[in-house]
């Protein structure tokens, strides 16, 4: 039998948890915090720990795929092929190989050659940056998977550092978003109906279009 097939499949599903519903940004923040209607020290205090300890769990996951799990399989690029969309992977794979599909494909992305060089060269600075970035949200994902891949666990504390500016960001930008939702939401629900609109009529317009 083979060394992956005795390697449990589980810890994926572990993973899914982890980036989803216990999403500091978008699940813990919005939909469970700001609902308590906590101070803003408060619901900062809670974030930050929280988002630390997804940091931690999310290395040791990553440090098992990394050491365990993926050097029992063929190399990633052979799997990784960003074109397919995840209905095709869970008709191809089922639920359970699309976690594991998609596991591999975020793993290629955040080891990618041009975060390994940001790190390599900036080191516990580069570390602070990626957990403090407040854009893409995938800082803190990149920065866990390049210290699980080398394991640099040193790395985690400029991360954890990084990741108390990003906390605080995501905080008031949850803050301003549900102001504005509060006193401009019928223009929000009108602009997202239009643009709807609009989308499905360019659509029905070059169908028509095709030759039959």
């Amino acid at each position: 039998m083979k060394t992956e097939e005795r390697l449990s499949k589980w810890p994926f599903l572990f993973g899914l948890l982890l980036y989803t519903v216990g999403s500091v940004d978008y699940v813990i923040i919005p939909f469970i915090l700001k609902p308590l209607g906590l101070s803003f020290l408060a619901t900062f205090l809670i974030a930050v720990t929280v988002a630390n300890l997804e940091i931690i769990a999310g290395f040791h996951f990553w440090k098992w795929f990394t050491w365990k799990w993926l050097p029992t399989t063929e190399p990633v690029k052979e799997t990784v092929q960003l074109a397919k969309s995840i209905f095709s992977l869970l008709k191809k794979y089922g639920l359970l190989g699309t976690i594991v599909y998609k596991v591999r494909e975020t793993y290629s992305w955040a080891t990618g050659n041009s975060f390994s060089r940001f790190i390599n060269s900036w080191g516990h600075l580069g570390m602070f940056v990626l957990g403090a970035e407040s854009f893409v949200s995938g800082g803190r994902l990149v920065g866990t998977v390049l210290c699980a891949s080398t394991k640099w666990k040193n790395g985690l504390y400029s991360l954890g550092a990084g990741n108390i500016i990003h906390v605080a960001i995501s905080i008031w930008t949850w803050n301003l978003f549900f102001y504005l939702w509060g006193e401009y939401r019928g223009w929000f629900v009108a602009t997202i109906v239009v643009t709807v609109l609009f989308v499905a009529w360019r659509y029905f317009r070059k169908s028509q279009k095709r030759p039959s």
